[in-house]
């Protein structure tokens, strides 16, 4: 496998991590393409679980109490995080709507700043959404390296 593909391949396997972490990934990627070359670039996968247990999660014991308070994190958060973005879309529909067929009397301008918000909301909705993906799957690995302690 190529160096420049094995790079990409590993970035996106490893999409979650912090800025910190993330230029610790780029100088150890370096390390070991100036190392082995290309010769042992064949399992990325492989390379970002051990990246991980190196470099990123610390050895701690988790239970599954912790699991459970996660799994439940993640429940409540996801159902916050999507009520807030249909509840923009709704919006914003309500407004296009208003356009299309008025049947009560508002500003134009009223229902402008309606639909610029509700877009924005939209916005902030799914860029949160991805921050809160980014947080849980970095929690969940770490679960998972380190529940055999």
């Amino acid at each position: 496998m190529k160096v420049n593909i094995f790079k990409q391949k590993v970035k996106k396997q490893l999409w979650f991590l912090n800025k910190k972490e993330k230029s610790k990934l780029n100088a150890v990627l370096e390390n070991v393409t100036k190392l082995h070359g290309e010769e042992h670039l064949n399992r990325p996968i492989a390379f970002s679980n051990q990246f991980l247990k190196e470099y990123v999660f610390k050895e701690k014991v988790v239970s599954s109490t912790q699991l459970f308070a996660l799994l439940l994190g993640i429940l409540f958060t996801y159902i916050l995080l999507l009520g807030i973005f249909l509840f923009g879309f709704i919006t914003s529909l309500t407004s296009v709507q208003y356009f299309i067929k008025p049947e009560v009397q508002l500003s134009t301008l009223t229902v402008i700043l309606t639909f610029i918000g509700a877009i924005l909301l939209i916005i902030v909705s799914l860029y949160l959404i991805r921050v809160a993906t980014g947080y849980f799957t970095k929690k969940l690995l770490e679960y998972k390296h380190n529940k055999t302690l």
